[in-house]
């Protein structure tokens, strides 16, 4: 019984812990009309992301997946959404990461990424830029540093699935 009730509260507390730091959030399998169709986590998901930026970044650890929808014939009907999360040593470098792709997408002007705009999201700060055809959401939350790219119509079930920032 008392293993029991154990198991329980570590079900029950498991998504507020992730929330506040320490781990990297659960990824969903579905979310809205979208199906996660591939996760990559561990060293190789670190590759990816030191891949998507050209460097090794500092990360405690990453996640990467990627949504679709799905045709009758079960294969992605559309460009993926990704999603790629790293866990950093502190908010404080969260916050120092997130700012400077920011600023180094909006000051470069070879960048693919225009029209950046900082959306208030359940109050709190997400910054979007477009190109490639996408949609590009960045922020940070806690010792978490997000990025999602996905089609411009997806963009607020995205931030309605993952922008979940703790209460102050």
């Amino acid at each position: 019984m008392k293993r029991m009730i154990l198991v329980l509260l570590a079900v029950v507390l498991l998504p507020f812990n992730a929330q506040a730091g320490g781990m990297l959030p659960a990824m969903p399998e579905t979310t809205g009309g979208l199906a996660r169709i591939e996760l990559v986590t561990g060293p190789k998901a670190q590759a990816e992301v030191d891949e998507l930026h050209g460097k090794p970044l500092p990360a405690e650890e990453s996640i990467v997946a990627r949504y679709a929808r799905i045709d009758a014939k079960g294969q992605p009907s559309e460009r993926p959404t990704e999603i790629w999360i790293s866990r950093v040593s502190s908010p404080e470098e969260a916050r120092r990461q997130t700012g400077q792709m920011v600023h180094m997408m909006y000051e470069n002007p070879k960048s693919p990424f225009r029209d950046p705009v900082r959306i208030d999201h359940r109050n709190s700060p997400v910054y979007r830029f477009t190109g490639m055809g996408q949609a590009h959401l960045i922020w940070h939350e806690a010792d978490l540093v997000y990025w999602i790219s996905t089609a411009p119509a997806d963009q607020n079930l995205m931030l309605d699935t993952f922008h979940l920032p703790t209460a102050p």
